[in-house]
């Protein structure tokens, strides 16, 4: 039998950060590490807070028993890039560039997503890879009119969440997620239809 593959994934928010480990489609460990809103305060900007998510996380791990030996792969919620289509991505030196100096968006805790999946990815010989961040541009020409001839929407949206919930739809109703159209609506720290 194949060995199943073992991903920790990374979901950084404004106040918390998301963790889960799966072993191959199954989820054997998740938890929300939330953020005290007076810690988050003492950091210029985000991306000062990476040394500390990164030992609140391993530290929380570790305390549930779960080692980061044997992981495959490190996979967060990234962003802060030039804009893309919605997938998964294989962190490169370019991704690292733009999710620090911010690309397309400055001081939002995705930048973050990156750079914790690399950095955990390194020390323990994994692979680091984002999946549709916030970043992702699938406009049609016509969502970008705005009304002003010099002003054209940008896309930024909560696309991991949006595009997750709709393909689970489409699965549960046995369809394709590209055969459907749907409206999904992410309410949370930001929203996005």
């Amino acid at each position: 039998m194949d060995k199943q593959c073992r991903i920790f994934v990374i979901n950084p928010g404004s106040t918390s950060t998301k963790i889960a480990l799966f072993e191959g489609e199954t989820c054997i460990f998740s938890k929300t590490v939330s953020h005290d809103a007076n810690k988050l305060k003492e950091f210029g900007d985000v991306s000062e807070q990476l040394p500390y998510r990164r030992q609140t996380i391993f530290d929380l791990v570790s305390s549930e028993g779960i080692t980061f030996d044997g992981i495959n792969a490190f996979a967060a919620m990234g962003g802060g890039l030039a804009a893309l289509e919605g997938g998964t991505y294989p962190v490169n030196e370019k991704l690292l560039e733009h999710s620090k100096i911010g690309f397309s968006i400055k001081n939002h805790p995705a930048l973050l997503g990156s750079q914790l999946a690399h950095e955990f990815a390194q020390t323990y010989k994994a692979q680091a890879f984002i999946v549709d961040p916030p970043d992702v541009d699938e406009f049609e020409t016509v969502a970008r009119i705005t009304g002003f001839s010099d002003i054209f929407r940008e896309s930024r949206t909560h696309a991991l969440n949006q595009k997750e919930v709709a393909r689970r739809h489409a699965a549960a109703i046995g369809k394709k997620y590209e055969e459907m159209n749907l409206v999904v609506a992410h309410l949370g720290g930001g929203v996005s239809v």
